[in-house]
């Protein structure tokens, strides 16, 4: 019992000795401290403010896309079917994580049957150009009979009026015989006319064998023309002998009409002295100085004129349902002409029908060349497209940027088609490190300091004393399976030299600046009644709360728009916010006197806390 007395008295004073030293710790000495509030205190002042946040993040490269082996569109084999190309990778120039630059070497590849495709499309054009040959040939043709049934020559069906019908002239100068046509009339018969040059005489005959030595071409005769009477047989037509030349004379003999003989057949011509006719017969004597030597075994006989020419008519009424009219007929029967002047002039509209109906028939060819060619175009644009795409072989890049991935190897085969995807066809995947990006997340105090397209400083830990440029590209926010607010933030930053995906970065997110404006600590603002304010140390000593506008603030000053004038003086602290147990010297450094002559139960203005 004794024990347990002396146990609770030592615990109580225990408890009374500690109480004693706890007090007297709280209670501060009154000798040391003094019972006047003391401030510290900051100048408003008039200078430059930059708001922002400070965030951090790891860069991620654009993705650029695959970049694929080249489809063979636009090209098919000749009869327009899509092709199939088989490439074969010959040469992979880079590897994965490969930094490249825009036309860098990716790959080079080679075709198995391009060449053949190329071929077999230029056999086929030259083809399709044999095709058009033959229309043009059955075009010049049509032409030429075109011309001959109006009796013009032509080049080109431009050249024709139908509604001009038929104009028939006369090919050479003679007279006019054997005249079929009359004006008005059916024409019924294609011969329309002869017409003679009866200036010259064209006489065949007969030599024999050794009568042929003594002749040549272009030797000179005389010759005497009669005629074949029943009564008195041969008698002279004419007197005297007239000059003739030997224009033709045949090296090759044959069997003569006695069958025994063999002759040379020839012919001469000779000056008409205007009575000879077709069918007299000709005595034939050589000539030595302008007489006659000797006489030839055989007679000739007059077989023509000089220059003769039948005219024909192509068109003609050939049925009673076919009414082709001579409109025209200038002439008549044995009437001397001039070479080119009209004969007859044939129209109507069964004749402009016919000669329509051959106009249409040349333009149903030149229809045949106009799509025969457009068929040579298309073919050509599909061979030029296989053409460009041996040029595409090469694969280089399309920009700046980093090789994230590698497809093929070399051997490998790859077959592409026009409806090949882009996946099939992947050579290799790369990032456009032109352009990065950093994804990261900021508080919901900081996102209020964030905006779209605010522009942003970036330095990067592998890379220091760099500065690179970037901007907001996209904020927005979700709630994530614990039901908390996260706020994600895109930056754009432009990339160069030496950026690569995955290095850590800091951003500066700048929010606004503020030039020459008043600016005060921002421990010196505090919020009351939603309202933003600050306590002001007068002249006098005495503490004032003042309400303020407040612009951009950072983590170290508020912008003031309203309600402070440079060189107020605010409160940054003050001894009323000690603890008990805390004090401050009348001589603490810490606060300065500014007015060393003010009395002990004087406020003190400070400069810093």
């Amino acid at each position: 019992m004794f024990k347990k007395v002396i146990s609770i008295v030592i615990v109580l004073a225990l408890v009374f000795v500690g109480g004693f030293f706890t007090a007297k710790q709280l209670v501060p000495d009154s000798t040391v401290t003094s019972n006047v509030p003391k401030y510290s205190t900051k100048s408003v002042i008039r200078g430059d403010i930059k708001q922002g946040v400070d965030i951090t993040g790891q860069l991620n490269g654009n993705w650029g896309g695959s970049i694929a082996a080249p489809k063979p569109e636009g090209i098919t084999d000749s009869n327009g079917s899509p092709v199939s190309v088989t490439y074969v990778v010959e040469e992979v120039f880079v590897e994965s994580n490969d930094m490249i630059k825009k036309g860098s070497n990716l790959v080079r590849l080679s075709t198995q049957n391009l060449g053949e495709i190329i071929d077999e499309l230029n056999n086929k054009i030259n083809s399709k150009q044999d095709e058009i040959n033959a229309v043009n040939k059955e075009i010049d043709t049509k032409i030429k009979a075109l011309g001959k049934k109006i009796n013009k020559d032509i080049n080109s069906i431009d050249e024709v009026n139908p509604y001009d019908g038929i104009v028939i002239s006369t090919p050479i100068k003679g007279r006019l015989i054997d005249f079929r046509v009359e004006e008005g009339e059916r024409v019924e018969d294609p011969n329309i006319a002869t017409i003679i040059d009866d200036s010259t005489v064209k006489i065949s005959f007969k030599v024999n064998t050794y009568e042929y030595s003594n002749l040549k071409v272009g030797q000179k005769v005389l010759l005497q023309y009669s005629r074949i009477t029943e009564k008195e047989g041969i008698v002279n037509a004419f007197e005297g002998l007239y000059p003739g030349t030997i224009s033709k004379l045949n090296a090759n003999a044959v069997p003569n009409s006695d069958g025994i003989t063999y002759v040379h057949n020839g012919v001469i011509i000779a000056e008409n002295p205007g009575l000879v006719q077709k069918g007299m017969s000709v005595a034939i004597n050589l000539e030595n100085e302008g007489k006659p030597s000797t006489a030839l075994t055989y007679r000739g006989t007059v077989g023509s004129y000089g220059n003769e020419k039948k005219i024909y008519s192509t068109i003609y009424s050939d049925s009673d349902s076919t009414a082709i009219i001579a409109t025209e007929v200038p002439v008549s029967e044995n009437e001397f002409v001039e070479e080119g002047e009209i004969l007859v002039r044939i129209a109507g509209n069964d004749v402009t029908e016919l000669i329509q109906k051959d106009i249409d028939s040349i333009k149903s060819e030149y229809d045949k060349i106009r799509i025969k060619n457009e068929e040579i175009r298309e073919l050509e644009r599909r061979m030029e497209k296989a053409f460009d795409l041996t040029n595409k072989l090469l694969v280089t890049a399309p920009m700046d940027g980093m090789v994230s991935y590698v497809n093929y190897r070399v051997g490998d085969t790859i077959t592409a088609s026009e409806s090949s995807d882009q996946w099939s066809l992947q050579l290799v995947d790369m990032y456009n490190t032109s352009e990065m990006y950093i994804y990261t997340t900021v508080s919901d105090l900081d996102v209020l300091y964030i905006r779209q397209d605010a522009p942003v400083t970036i330095t990067v830990d592998a890379l220091p004393g760099e500065i690179f440029e970037g901007k907001v590209m996209n904020l927005n926010q979700y709630t994530d399976r614990e039901g908390k607010t996260v706020y994600n933030v895109q930056i754009s930053v432009v990339g160069r030299e030496g950026l690569r995906p995955g290095m850590n970065t800091n951003c500066f997110v700048d929010s606004g600046e503020s030039l020459d404006t008043l600016l005060v600590p921002i421990e010196a603002v505090f919020e009351e009644d939603n309202k933003q304010k600050v306590e002001v140390l007068t002249d006098s000593g005495e503490i004032e709360v003042i309400e303020i506008e407040v612009g951009l603030m950072n983590d170290k000053q508020v912008e003031v728009l309203s309600g402070l004038e440079e060189g107020q003086q605010v409160v940054t602290g003050s001894t009323k916010d000690l603890m008990p147990s805390e004090s401050v010297q009348q001589n603490d450094s810490i606060l300065p006197q500014t007015q060393p002559e003010t009395s002990e139960s004087d406020e003190i203005k400070t400069n810093d806390l």
